[in-house]
């Protein structure tokens, strides 16, 4: 358990772990097929705009963002440029604040994942309801 994500040590408002990635068309290829998307894209270097979340997800695994137990609620997605092969992405993850509500304990969490040129590519907001 990684003591940055857990409701009475977490620290707010920091970048809690990061991760960057180099996308490939042969990734692209692989998420398109994943997602179900049987139509041959236009331009298969170019990725459908929810891939940014894939590499997040990655990263709350390999950094155990979520304690034991927790129930992740109410997403807020914004999806900004496309991600294109070769483009090298970086992704964050913070608390962006805690708090409690009839007598549970919530963290809101943000993930952000921009291009090498800065540019959002994804951004998720949701909270997560910790036992």
């Amino acid at each position: 358990m990684n003591p940055d994500f857990c409701y009475d040590t977490a620290r707010l408002g920091e970048v809690l772990c990061e991760g960057i990635a180099e996308v490939t068309r042969e990734e692209i290829s692989d998420f398109r097929t994943l997602m179900g998307y049987t139509d041959p894209p236009k331009d298969p270097t170019v990725a459908p705009t929810s891939i940014g979340l894939i590499f997040g997800l990655r990263l709350g695994w390999e950094h155990a963002i979520f304690p034991p137990g927790v129930i992740r609620t109410g997403d807020e997605d914004e999806f900004g440029v496309p991600v294109r092969a070769g483009d090298t992405l970086r992704t964050q993850f913070s608390i962006a604040n805690k708090f409690k509500a009839k007598g549970r304990r919530f963290m809101n969490y943000e993930m952000r994942t921009l291009n090498q040129r800065q540019e959002l590519v994804c951004s998720i907001r949701f909270v997560g309801m910790i036992p």
